[in-house]
């Protein structure tokens, strides 16, 4: 099994390890994820079967799709991180509820046997809007911070980068400051000026838990016609910005 490829069961304990959590934090946070991509996919896109290459049932021992077809949906994965960090005396919390379109039926199968893709679950909360916890993103997540490289060994293309980031950044500023300081008389420019104040505003005051500041960041660049580089993982590889949120934890 790949590094990217990692069962459902195992997710919890790798995340705690991960950010030095226990247990039930961990469960209480993934938990929060996909509550969080059921308000975004089910309710507002009205998804109902969360796709399988991102979680799909597997075999005992392996990742190969099982012989027979499951869908699996958004409640059975809210109520089984639900039960790690509130467990009930009557729920066994290792089982996933599934529907098994071989026998047309509803199923509890173990944890064990589901797995999901990393890489592919991180893509699907960005594609949501919202910020992906590190851990997703890590191809090993016990090894993650082994890939952060430091100061001294950038290379000229990553002090460029840098540089085009740092100076993106001072251009952004510059374009609130005109927006609000000479406002625009004509109507192309009001408009304009106003996109700049909002985008600015969002920055400031995030809309939502887990507000993808990387992709705001990138939309407002392109409507104050700034040049800053428009790749969501280069600015979060050297910004490493933070959620309001998260800054006052």
């Amino acid at each position: 099994m790949s590094d990217d490829v990692i069962r459902l069961s195992d997710l919890v304990p790798e995340y705690a390890r991960h950010y030095k959590a226990s247990p039930q934090e961990a469960s209480y946070a993934l938990h929060e994820l996909i509550l969080d991509l059921y308000s975004e996919y089910h309710v507002k896109r009205e998804e109902m079967v969360v796709p399988h290459h991102i979680f799909w049932v597997g075999r005992v021992g392996g990742s190969q799709l099982s012989t027979k077809s499951y869908k699996l949906f958004f409640n059975g994965l809210i109520d089984y991180f639900n039960n790690l960090f509130s467990p009930l005396p009557e729920v066994d919390d290792g089982l996933v509820r599934c529907y098994c379109v071989s026998d047309s039926g509803a199923k509890d199968i173990p944890a064990g046997i589901v797995y999901l893709s990393r890489a592919a679950l991180g893509k699907w909360v960005l594609d949501a809007g919202i910020e992906p916890p590190d851990f997703i993103l890590s191809t090993n997540a016990g090894e993650g911070a082994e890939k952060d490289k430091r100061w001294s060994e950038f290379k000229e293309q990553e002090l460029g980068t840098i540089s085009k980031i740092m100076n993106g950044l001072v251009d952004l500023i510059k374009e609130v400051d005109k927006a609000h300081r000479e406002p625009p008389t004509d109507s192309f420019g009001r408009k304009r000026a106003e996109k700049i104040k909002i985008h600015a505003s969002r920055l400031n005051n995030p809309p939502r838990k887990n507000f993808d500041m990387y992709s705001a960041l990138i939309s407002f660049a392109e409507d104050a016609e700034v040049d800053i580089p428009t790749d969501h993982q280069t600015l979060r590889k050297y910004m490493r910005a933070q959620s309001k949120s998260n800054r006052s934890a």
